[in-house]
């Protein structure tokens, strides 16, 4: 199985042929825009299952299957950790609980006096 992450900058669906080339079962991509403004073109792969949260339309957390692998979002999310979605995966006779991770890195401005 290989699972890959890629924050994509936004714009997944421009660029997805590029990820795609490394053949993932899983691909987690932050900064994706939601499942309703995804229209890959006819030559690249569509994924088999999907999971996406955010706040932003143009801007979430993406997560897809491109293989037997189904997805289910847990009731354990807390939508105050949107950045951090747990996912109960199943497929190919095994079950594992995925967290995906939107990491951010926040500048800190100290002043000096």
């Amino acid at each position: 199985m290989k699972i890959i992450t890629w924050n994509c900058n936004m714009a997944f669906r421009k660029k997805a042929a590029f990820i795609l080339k490394h053949s993932p079962d899983i691909l987690v991509i932050p900064e994706c825009e939601c499942p309703d403004k995804l229209k890959f073109p006819d030559d690249v792969a569509k994924p088999a299952d999907i999971v996406w949260y955010g706040e932003n339309q143009n801007k979430g957390l993406g997560v897809f299957s491109y293989s037997d692998y189904k997805f289910k979002l847990l009731d354990c999310h807390n939508p105050d950790f949107k950045n951090i979605l747990p996912i109960l995966v199943t497929g190919n006779d095994i079950e594992f609980l995925l967290f995906a991770i939107w990491p951010t890195i926040r500048k800190i401005k100290t002043a000096l006096m």
